[in-house]
């Protein structure tokens, strides 16, 4: 931990630590762009917004403005260290074996699994396009998880923000192009993207497009997860109008809404206890089971009640509730291969996902994440294989790459045991509560049904009934970490 905030420049070899009290307080964007005027205009920069300063729990870390590193806090760590940013210049190079295999194999790849028809989605809408599936389908949260679809959806589905979208941005050398850019009124950027809408629209009861663009602006210039941000401000809503205490928030208020992320990120007035989080807000109002979140993190834009395989998504995840690790919704609504009000195979599909038609499980997002591959590229083991023999220098296979992904899995399992990180589990409302109106009115899993599958998860993954990996699965992956 630093003793006064502090930039860390790097250029190359030489490694620089500044004094920052004149960065304090800038917002994500400003940070950047003094950056590049005071160390090297051609810099890119991590850093963290007031939020990350005032260490609220989920901070998030931002580069090239509107990318987030949003789940988990890493600007609350940041900002505990008085770490306002990091600069990096490099001029060095990557190497790979054979760099013009590399390259054919990369233009290949582009070619035929990229720039595919497949992949026009996120060149053309981007993840907008999930809000009326998924209320349709009576999974998109709504007013505090109350709900399954969205009255208000018509004004921030994929249809509302084409009519905004301004043109497509891309990430460096990326053919894909989903960076969708909106502008209305005064306020113009990226996304937002259908978490945010979601969580930070539906769930709030917000259908009017620009108080929400205008709330996903205010967070990334503050540098806080959206997610989470929407969760908390449609708690705060619930515990007002069931007169358990009074934020002065109301679903679809658009002035409280928008006052909200400046007074969350600084901790003053409501945002003092809004800052606790969801589980803490909830428990401090003595109504823990309003909160949607799982080993305390608050849970993303799909609900179980409406797609039964998220609700092991969400509890068996390493770091909580998490959209990215497993995506069993996408068979279960958006190809329909799988019903999405029965547990049954959903253990299996968790664990594997349905990599054929580009959704992930949780073994094989382990390697995928672990090589900072985009989300939106549906790569298969064998094209991973293909890179990593370039990057190694030898052969891979298809099932070693798969054998990766479930050793990292384990290892990540073992990590959180050693640190006591909680039990898997699920809000008991999301299992025993189905809706009374809507497209998934009526549908509810049962706790014991639940726990069932999840020992049936277990099985399949080799662990205990206590979700402990046995030494034989330990031997089998070639772990040699023990509790």
């Amino acid at each position: 931990e630093a003793s006064e905030p502090t930039v860390v420049c790097i250029k190359d070899d030489v490694v620089e630590f500044r004094p920052a009290q004149q960065y304090w307080g800038m917002h994500t964007s400003q940070i950047e762009a003094a950056l590049r005027e005071d160390f090297d205009p051609d810099c890119k920069v991590i850093s963290i917004g007031p939020a990350g300063e005032h260490e609220l729990p989920w901070a998030c870390l931002s580069t090239d403005q509107y990318h987030k590193a949003g789940r988990g806090g890493h600007g609350c760590l940041m900002g505990h260290k008085k770490l306002k940013a990091i600069a990096v210049r490099g001029t060095g190079r990557v190497e790979v074996g054979d760099a013009r295999a590399f390259l054919a194999d990369m233009r290949r790849m582009h070619s035929e699994y990229i720039l595919t028809d497949d992949n026009l989605w996120a060149n053309e809408e981007g993840t907008p396009i999930l809000v009326q599936l998924m209320s349709d389908a009576g999974v998109i949260p709504t007013r505090n998880w109350s709900q399954g679809s969205f009255d208000g959806v018509q004004g921030i589905n994929s249809e509302a923000f084409q009519k905004v979208r301004v043109r497509n941005r891309a990430c460096y050398q990326c053919a894909i192009g989903c960076r969708q850019f909106h502008e209305v009124g005064d306020v113009r950027g990226e996304g937002p993207e259908y978490e945010t809408i979601a969580l930070c629209g539906a769930n709030c009861g917000v259908g009017d497009i620009g108080a929400l663009m205008k709330f996903n602006q205010l967070c990334d210039e503050l540098g806080m997860d959206t997610i989470s941000s929407g969760s908390v401000v449609g708690l705060a809503m619930d515990l007002t109008e069931k007169g358990i205490h009074d934020f002065g928030l109301h679903f679809g208020d658009i002035e409280g809404y928008l006052k909200a992320p400046e007074l969350i990120a600084s901790r003053t007035g409501i945002g003092a206890d809004l800052a606790l989080g969801a589980r803490g807000l909830a428990a401090k109002y003595g109504h823990p089971e309003l909160a949607m979140e799982v080993k305390n993190l608050e849970l993303p834009g799909y609900d179980p009640r409406g797609a039964f395989g998220m609700s092991l998504a969400y509890s068996t995840s390493d770091r909580g509730g998490c959209h990215m690790r497993t995506y069993p919704i996408g068979d279960e609504v958006l190809s329909g291969n799988m019903p999405a009000d029965s547990m049954e195979k959903k253990p299996w599909m968790v664990i594997f996902g349905d990599v054929a038609n580009g959704f992930i499980g949780q073994n094989f997002s382990s390697i995928k994440f672990s090589l900072i591959l985009c989300d939106f590229w549906a790569v298969t083991p064998e094209q991973i294989a293909q890179l990593l023999r370039h990057a190694w220098k030898r052969e891979f296979s298809e099932d070693e790459v798969r054998q990766i992904g479930e050793r990292i899995w384990n290892l990540g399992r073992l990590f959180n045991l050693r640190e006591g990180v909680e039990p898997d589990t699920l809000p008991r409302k999301l299992v025993e509560e189905p809706f009374k109106e809507g497209p998934s009115a009526g549908k509810v899993i049962g706790w014991d049904e639940f726990q069932r599958y999840q020992q049936e998860y277990y099985k399949l993954r080799g662990w205990d009934e206590k979700g402990v990996p046995s030494e034989a699965k330990l031997a089998e992956l070639g772990v040699d970490v023990r509790l």
